[in-house]
């Protein structure tokens, strides 16, 4: 999709963001307010996608290795694959699937975790309820699954997903800016 841009999750940002969010509950869990602004603000990167006209299309929120543990499946990661940058969260917009803005997002958090030193990503999509297309999403990106667990929040079966970053940060954007939360964030090229 050209004219995509990414950019930093902003104060300003997080309640379109977590409406986007909140209207996609299942496939990822729904938070209040208060717990999505945590989540952004540990995150080792939260990025929002738009269109040229503004639109919100998608977002990404990410942990690192370290910092404070967000839920079970984020613990199962950093316990099994403590090298592994976790995606918490990733949506793009049903009207906007299928248009190269997830595949953009995860290319963007392969480069900065490169960046940073960190060779491989994580994440978990649900068994039960099933959420078949997320598997072939991330299946074509080039992850494969890793483990499975049943979350004892919610009793949805997940599996693990990994990938190497480098190949995914290769098909990406290249161009970084910081913002002032100082995570790096991807911009588009324009």
């Amino acid at each position: 999709m050209t004219g995509l841009i990414l950019r930093a999750v902003a104060p300003a940002d997080q309640p379109a963001l977590l409406a986007l969010n909140n209207r996609h509950d299942g496939p990822v869990n729904a938070l209040a307010a208060a717990g999505f602004a945590t989540l952004c603000a540990d995150a080792f990167l939260a990025v929002g996608a738009w269109g040229e006209a503004g639109e919100l299309l998608g977002l990404m929120v990410a942990l690192g290795p370290e910092g404070p543990l967000h839920g079970p499946n984020h613990g199962w990661i950093r316990a099994h694959h403590p090298e592994a940058v976790y995606v918490d969260r990733i949506v793009v917009e049903p009207a906007a699937q299928g248009m190269g803005i997830g595949r953009r997002l995860y290319a963007a958090l392969a480069a900065v975790a490169l960046q940073e030193g960190l060779h491989r990503l994580g994440c978990e999509v649900n068994l039960d309820p099933p959420n078949p297309e997320s598997l072939a999403f991330h299946a074509r990106l080039g992850f494969a699954p890793a483990g499975e667990a049943r979350d004892p929040r919610n009793g949805k079966l997940v599996r693990y997903l990994l990938a190497e970053a480098a190949p995914l940060a290769a098909a990406g954007p290249a161009h970084f800016l910081r913002s002032a939360a100082n995570h790096p964030c991807p911009a588009a090229p324009r």
